[in-house]
């Protein structure tokens, strides 16, 4: 090769590179996307329907209002922004819908319609019913004299309406993350505050007639417990734990499996890293999470297996961005996984995206 073919070469792969790099950066398998807005975070991401290229991305602006991008083309090489009603935070995105701070969005006929809910009730995490078409259930918590409570939503195909839980299950300082519906009755999970105590993680069964309380791991002595996520294809329910009363930086993350036919809860145990869990999906069926470090940086972890089909948690090599965290994590096919949050900027809030591409 002559040394003007050998400039000519060179001068191309520094154009490509030049060019890949534009909107994506990143030294691991994780990269940054830089083209994903400047006002605000993205606190929701899924593909919509379940495993294709189709993302959609939810945020929150400055102001509190609601704000969506939506991938385009095949390798969702760019995000464009698309109108959508005010719902404020948007907390958790699946199937059609989205769970808003101030409602709930619902994709009809090619696009996002506003559905009110009952009360002031604000939805953490919309599941639908894989028997009953037509049907999902809501959780979240509703605003009281004392804080908030837990409630649970149905929705009969035309309007949302409360499925009340019993004051004897729920306390009136109590807050609904996650549902997990099956043929043999709805599960949720979420928290149940204590001043003294702190925060314990609660799990119900609704089996269509009446409610009732299923065990759950104690927390350790003198610490408390919150949940944050749920994802039924992996099986986990997320959060973090630490000393009643703590600082946020002395959380660690905390992470359960969920019995899809029971219900029941089973504590893991994860890497001994300081932070808190916000997100989860799967990587083809591997559970797959992610949250914030206690010094304000991208956090990643992936169930691992051995020869002998144990498994065992250990984090992701993360790009070096302070002052971010992630708040969601969507998508099951690689290179279609994309984990949502924001980074600290001079004027505020700015929204983070990453993509995983190994």
């Amino acid at each position: 090769m002559t040394r003007r073919n050998r400039v000519l070469v060179l001068g191309v792969v520094a154009c490509l590179v030049s060019t890949a790099t534009s909107a994506w950066a990143g030294t691991s398998g994780w990269q940054v996307r830089s083209d994903v807005g400047s006002d605000g975070a993205l606190t929701a991401v899924a593909t919509i329907p379940m495993g294709s290229a189709n993302a959609w991305a939810f945020g929150v602006r400055r102001d509190g209002t609601t704000y969506a991008i939506h991938s385009i083309g095949e390798f969702a090489d760019q995000w464009a922004p698309v109108d959508v009603p005010d719902v404020g935070r948007v907390h958790s995105l699946r199937h059609v819908w989205a769970a808003g701070e101030k409602g709930a969005l619902r994709w009809t006929d090619g696009k996002w319609l506003r559905v009110p809910v009952p009360g002031h009730a604000v939805v953490r995490a919309i599941e639908t019913d894989p028997v009953a078409e037509e049907t999902a259930w809501a959780v979240g918590a509703e605003q009281n004299a004392t804080g908030k409570r837990g409630v649970v939503l149905k929705w009969d195909g035309a309007r949302w309406r409360a499925a009340p839980v019993p004051r004897g299950l729920v306390d009136d300082s109590s807050e609904l993350t996650g549902a997990l519906v099956t043929s043999d009755g709805v599960f949720v999970y979420g928290i149940d505050h204590d001043r003294r105590h702190g925060g314990r993680v609660i799990a119900l069964r609704f089996d269509g007639r009446s409610w009732s309380v299923l065990p759950t791991p104690p927390p350790r002595p003198g610490y408390e417990e919150h949940v944050t996520s749920y994802d039924v294809a992996a099986t986990r329910l997320v959060g973090w734990t630490a000393p009643v009363g703590a600082s946020p930086r002395l959380r660690n993350p905390l992470i359960y499996h969920v019995d899809s036919a029971t219900g029941r809860l089973t504590k893991e145990d994860v890497p001994a890293v300081a932070g808190w869990l916000t997100g989860v999906t799967t990587e083809y069926g591997t559970p797959l999470v992610v949250g914030t470090t206690a010094s304000s940086r991208p956090l990643a972890m992936r169930l691992r297996y051995d020869g002998d089909r144990r498994t065992s948690w250990d984090a992701d090599e993360m790009p070096d961005i302070r002052s971010g965290q992630l708040l969601a994590v969507g998508g099951t096919i690689v290179p279609n996984i994309w984990a949502v949050g924001s980074t600290a900027g001079r004027h505020g809030d700015r929204p983070l995206m990453l993509r995983y591409s190994p």
